[in-house]
């Protein structure tokens, strides 16, 4: 039904018959969509519908689990990827100056974790 929604095809089909006011209120609607779409990756937006959905308990406690396995592989995949893709070459070229401020990110990054942790009793 979606894809009867957006194609192309029903769009001129529905854009003869509806009058102006159809047409506009339809465009203003699509125009308010491509905003969000560019500027928020898709996967950002899946992730937020899936946690949604366990909030609200929709998915089956049985699943969970499965699911949790996943998540890891998928994540081992992601950073696996992301090493792999890697420019050693452009590393050196670039020198030590943005491997000492990843490091201070890191360690900012941890300590602030851990530090809000200790703060609320979680660790």
């Amino acid at each position: 039904m979606l894809a009867a929604i957006l194609s192309p095809a029903s769009r001129r089909v529905r854009s003869a018959s509806a009058p102006a006011t159809s047409r506009s209120s339809s465009l203003t609607r699509t125009l308010m969509i491509i905003p969000i779409c560019t500027l928020v990756p898709g996967f950002l937006l899946a992730f937020l519908g899936v946690a949604a959905a366990n909030t609200a308990g929709l998915v089956p406690a049985g699943a969970r689990h499965g699911l949790g396995e996943l998540s890891v592989f998928l994540i081992t995949v992601a950073l696996s990827a992301i090493g792999l893709s890697t420019d050693l070459g452009g590393l050196r070229r670039a020198g030590s100056r943005p491997l000492i401020l990843g490091a201070c990110l890191w360690i900012v990054v941890s300590a602030t974790g851990l530090g809000l942790q200790r703060l609320t009793g979680t660790l």
